[in-house]
């Protein structure tokens, strides 16, 4: 099973970020037939991940789970906030993740994966991007897209071709890049379960258990 550890902002704060993405969604182009170029994540899949551990074998699962439950109860919600927005590798689209504790998120991240390789399992330990909320991923075609683009911009007299036709993310990306949601905080750290989901090769996440963060109870 593919398992990740994560954090979900808060109904406001996924409230709040859909309303801006709204505007968002106007910037984005398509093809000259009409087809998407960007494929939207839809806001029940809005997460933002806190460590990866790729495949794990469903007898560690139990060592797992144990091994995150201190985890949990050595660290305080953070207080956060999403802002800002970005695009990776021109594929991603992504909003930022700040807020007063966005070190405390960064530590959260580092005791997760210590914890998870002390009870034997294999820990994604590539560096990590930036913490962040990825809402949409550029569709099939966008990379031919860009190649008829930067061809079209060298054809003699026809003058610089449109960047943002060959680059459909980068029209939601610049009406985002000042986007500030309200603070929230996370209450809870969840370790989901990534599943295939349909024939778009959209993923389906399953929460497997849940851990509340130190205090959690007593504010909630």
């Amino acid at each position: 099973m593919s398992l990740f550890a994560a954090l979900r902002p808060s109904a406001a704060a996924l409230d709040h970020l859909a309303l801006a993405l709204s505007g968002a969604h106007a910037q984005e182009t398509r093809r000259p037939d009409g087809a998407p170029l960007v494929r939207w994540t839809p806001p029940e899949l809005w997460h933002v991940t806190v460590s990866f551990f790729g495949d794990v074998p469903d007898g560690a699962l139990p060592d797992l789970a144990a091994a995150l439950v201190p985890v949990a109860r050595e660290n305080p919600p953070p207080s956060l906030r999403l802002r800002g927005a970005g695009v990776f590798d021109r594929r991603v689209l992504w909003v930022g993740v700040g807020g007063v504790d966005a070190d405390a998120l960064r530590d959260l991240s580092a005791a997760v994966a210590e914890a998870a390789g002390e009870a034997g399992v294999r820990v994604d330990r590539r560096p990590r991007q930036r913490a962040h909320l990825t809402v949409a991923r550029a569709a099939a075609g966008a990379r031919q897209a860009r190649r008829r683009a930067r061809s079209a911009g060298r054809r003699p007299g026809e003058g610089v071709a449109d960047l943002t036709a060959g680059d459909p993310l980068a029209g939601p990306a610049a009406a985002l890049s000042v986007y500030a949601g309200p603070d929230w905080t996370a209450h809870e750290l969840l370790l989901l379960e990534s599943t295939p989901g349909d024939a778009s090769g959209r993923r389906v996440y399953r929460t497997v258990e849940t851990f509340p963060l130190a205090g959690a109870a007593a504010r909630g």
